[in-house]
């Protein structure tokens, strides 16, 4: 039968990906694929992270995850040894002082019989002659425990990087300019909840997520989800501090935030100058969809009119979809590595290395006389 080591390495060269490319495709550790495809669990520093990772590399290859984390946990289990008595079912003799017990019992029962059969008059007496029966007080009830909840830990990320295990209400403190801030991990039953000190994140497996704690308009941390082992109830965290990427001097938040918030200056400038896309028309506003692929690293955000706000990067072969009713605004850093569809329409939001906003939305067109979903320059 194929081990998990042969089954993982055949199926990955199968494919033609080195141990390099997995590692930076997953953002697991070279010595951690190796070491699961040797076998050599105890490179590990918990279990917890073996059946993580093992999970997210059976899913990279197309494999089972639950397959290969049964196959582990078989493995685990026929490396305990068994109790050769509980095997073999070897009867023991009776103890000596328990056979002496029971030949003692058997002849005071004899003799009480012949005490009974000579003194009738015991059993068949008048009720005075009875035994007086008197009733037990009722026992006190036994109070019950409490049950003692399991107490929270706190971890101080005091590293560039970090990788750590977290249960339910477990605690990271992480200190930025003398300023101590607490993630705190708040779910991990349909999503994974990080509760922090600027609203709660929701993690998918593989996500990264720009954190920026300060308020300085540029990321402090970027958290993403390793593994998630429900049946523990844990989860492994990556958290890497950040430097801000630099464009041409200017860092990309600040290009990201002037793209935000500047409404000053010529709308028919060159650079300005994009022509307004029809995606559809119709005799009253609708809800529509909006899909992409992501062809590479970007940070994407966006926001429709009900308030709905999301940011995060994405990377290569990742996918989202949104629904919305009136309008969405939408951001990304590198506009190029967005391929994005309305209701599977194509709409270019911009081109390679290119910071883009676009606003799509319905519009009355008069001279018409309809409504049009239109896809408009954001500036």
């Amino acid at each position: 039968m194929e081990s998990i080591g042969q089954k993982l390495s055949s199926v990955r060269e199968s494919l033609g990906f080195s141990i390099e490319q997995v590692a930076r495709e997953t953002n697991i550790a070279k010595s951690y694929l190796t070491a699961l495809e040797q076998e050599t669990f105890d490179v590990f520093p918990g279990e917890a992270y073996v059946i993580g990772f093992l999970r997210n590399y059976a899913e990279y290859l197309g494999l089972d995850p639950e397959q290969m984390v049964t196959l582990y946990r078989n493995i685990k289990l026929q490396e305990q040894p068994s109790p050769i008595e509980e095997l073999l079912d070897i009867k023991k003799p009776m103890p000596k002082h328990i056979l002496i017990i029971i030949i003692a019992a058997v002849v005071l029962a004899v003799v009480a019989g012949g005490y009974f059969y000579v003194y009738p008059n015991f059993i068949k007496g008048n009720v005075a002659d009875k035994p007086k029966v008197h009733k037990e007080k009722d026992s006190p009830k036994k109070e019950e425990k409490p049950v003692i909840a399991a107490q929270k830990k706190t971890y101080e990320f005091t590293q560039d990087s970090l990788d750590q295990q977290l249960n339910k209400n477990d605690e990271v403190s992480i200190s930025i300019n003398g300023q101590v801030y607490i993630l705190s991990l708040k779910d991990i039953s349909d999503k994974v909840v990080i509760s922090s000190p600027v609203g709660e994140l929701l993690l998918e497996t593989h996500s990264e997520i720009p954190l920026d704690l300060d308020g300085d308009s540029s990321a402090d941390l970027r958290l993403s989800l390793k593994s998630v082992d429900r049946e523990a109830s844990s989860i492994v965290l990556h958290m890497e501090k950040t430097e801000e990427k630099k464009t041409d001097g200017i860092s990309e938040s600040a290009v990201l935030s002037a793209s935000e918030t500047e409404s000053v200056g010529s709308a028919g400038a060159p650079s300005r100058t994009v022509k307004t896309f029809v995606i559809r028309s119709g005799s009253r506003p609708s809800a529509f969809a909006v899909t992409a692929v992501f062809r590479g690293y970007c940070l994407f955000r966006y926001e429709t009119n009900d308030g709905e706000r999301v940011e995060r990067y994405f990377h290569k072969g990742e996918t989202f979809r949104l629904d919305a009713n009136k309008s969405v605004s939408l951001w990304a850093s590198n506009a190029g590595a967005v391929s994005a569809k309305v209701n599977g329409v194509d709409i270019n939001i911009g081109g390679s290395g290119e910071v883009s906003s676009r606003l799509i939305k319905w519009n009355y067109n008069k001279d018409a006389g309809k409504y049009e979903l239109q896809l408009l320059p954001l500036y």
